[in-house]
């Protein structure tokens, strides 16, 4: 056993001898390494996820409960940071289902859940009051926690005295509440007007201005005016933005347009808008003749009634009579001669069309526009230089761009009302960048070339120059590299039989290293 041990000694001894203290070295540090490493992989495989085993924002009445329920169930593997309850992952929909079947956690108050458990008849009215208003309050902090910001709430509640006998000004609840606004947030005044309503329906007679409500900073949160959201900065900003793009558009387009044809530095357009943010609605109730040549309507019933009479005396109807006590023109009582006469009726009902219609006008229509074309005459310091032709065709094209523009309104515009529109000058333009450019300047242009090409040489060649130097460098290097490096051989005074075989073993252990081994090993179990 000694002895195998002395070899195993031996041969690490070998082993090592090999390698340089430096490769020793490293071979020790990357051991230590993947030791070290194998090490924390397992432990934190081996270590258990801590998770929240209720999400949300617990209290400490709520993490009590908790922490008795699992010290009573004999549970000690959880741990407490804050307001939150962390237990291993694998133990925790277990331990959540459990503790829900039980109730747990309660809160800090009374649900109305309490009126189906433990409400006996001994109970004097008082006490009913105290626990219902308890559990309004509990209720409503837990309707305030869904609102998106608010993390906790607490709300005190004092109700009216009910009372038997009628008063002419009845007695109204109040309410105060303290929000906990999440980090980070604050709520607008939509929200702060939800949390009012929300009060405000959920407490039977509470008006909302008997309520009360400030954040964790004891900062007030006033219920905005409802009549100022009606015209708010919102929709302000809204209908800017919309009477600036209808603006821009059209200057864009006429100064494309213009540009095109005067040049892009030559004119210059400005426009205004009016419009109407009305949404108007109207109904309308038209009849219209089926037949619109005739201006006839549908025959939907006929009647013809036709009466002949012939005989002797008074038609029917009578004579006119002439007597003293007759009225002229009038039928007579009584009359000799003989009579006929004939009666003919056409009754004739017809239909028409019937047409309703609702119609919704759309806002942001233009209800007025003004535009006003500067154009620099070709000859900037004389304005006249602009010809009156000119001027005339910029404004024709303006005018119907006008003309279209209020084509939405119904009314047809007389071209001097157009023109009322419309503003074409000719003006010189200061504000724009003259460009200067000097005539025939051959030496600097001869000079900049020869420049340029002295310097295209002058890189050409530097760049001829560093690589044939970098290719003698690279051939210097590969035969410093290709040359071998040969080492004297040991030159011994004596060429006797043991210097042969010191010879060949050494030759033995440089070639052939583990023959050499195992022949040693023969050796010495020889001796």
């Amino acid at each position: 056993m000694n002895e195998r041990l002395q070899q195993w000694r031996e041969n690490l001894t070998e082993f090592s001898n090999r390698f340089s203290k430096k490769q020793k070295m490293m071979i020790g540090a990357i051991a230590a390494f993947l030791i070290i490493s194998a090490t924390l992989a397992i432990y934190i495989a081996s270590r258990p996820n801590y998770v929240p085993l209720f999400s949300g924002n617990l209290t400490e009445v709520d993490v009590a409960q908790i922490k008795t329920e699992l010290d009573a169930k004999g549970y000690a593997n959880y741990q407490i940071q804050g307001n939150s309850v962390l237990v291993p992952e694998k133990d925790k929909y277990n331990l959540a289902a459990d503790l829900t079947a039980k109730g747990v956690p309660k809160g800090d108050g009374v649900r109305l859940d309490i009126f189906s458990q433990n409400i006996g008849m001994g109970m004097t009215d008082r006490q009913f009051d105290v626990i219902e208003r308890d559990a309004m309050q509990t209720q409503l902090a837990d309707l305030l926690k869904m609102v998106d910001g608010v993390r906790n709430a607490k709300v005190t509640l004092v109700m009216p005295q009910e009372t038997v006998f009628a008063r002419e000004n009845g007695e109204t609840a109040s309410a105060s509440i303290v929000v906990d606004v999440e980090p980070g947030k604050q709520l607008g005044p939509q929200q702060i007007n939800a949390l009012y309503n929300l009060v405000s329906k959920s407490v039977p007679n509470l008006p909302k201005d008997k309520i009360a409500i400030m954040n964790q900073y004891s900062e007030m949160l006033e219920m905005a005016d409802e009549g100022d959201n009606a015209y708010s900065l919102d929709q302000y900003e809204k209908q800017r933005k919309i009477k600036k793009d209808i603006e821009t558009d059209i200057q864009k387009n006429l100064q494309n347009m213009l540009g095109t044809i005067l040049g892009r530095d030559k004119v210059f357009v400005y426009t205004y808008v009016k419009l109407n943010f009305d949404k108007t609605q109207r109904e309308e109730q038209l009849v219209e003749p089926v037949d619109k040549e005739n201006n006839e309507g549908i025959i939907i019933s006929a009647e013809k009634i036709q009466e002949t009479y012939s005989g002797k005396g008074a038609s029917a109807g009578g004579t006119a009579g002439t007597g003293e006590t007759q009225i002229p023109g009038y039928p007579g009582a009584t009359g000799g001669e003989n009579v006929e006469s004939e009666k003919v009726e056409d009754r004739v009902n017809r239909e028409v069309n019937r047409i309703k219609q609702n119609i919704v006008g759309q806002p942001y229509k233009i209800e007025d526009i003004s535009i006003s074309v500067g154009v620099e005459p070709p000859n900037a310091n004389d304005p006249a230089s602009l010809t009156r032709e000119v001027q005339a065709n910029i404004q024709q094209i303006i005018g119907n761009v006008v003309r279209t523009s209020l084509s939405s309104q119904g009314t047809e515009f007389t071209q001097q009302q157009i023109n009322q529109r419309i503003n074409v000058f000719a003006q010189a333009f200061n504000g724009k960048q003259e460009v200067v450019v000097e005539g025939n300047n051959w030496t600097l242009i001869i000079v900049s070339s020869i420049a340029g090409l002295l310097l295209i040489v002058a890189v050409v060649a530097f760049i001829v120059v560093r690589r044939r130097r970098n290719q003698e460098e690279q051939a210097v290097a590969e035969a410093a590299e290709t040359k071998p490096f040969e080492v004297p051989e040991l030159q011994y005074a004596e060429e006797g039989e043991e210097v042969i075989v010191r010879k060949q073993l050494e030759k033995l252990a440089g070639e052939k290293p583990e023959e050499f081994v195992n022949l040693l090993r023969t050796w010495l179990a020889d001796e």
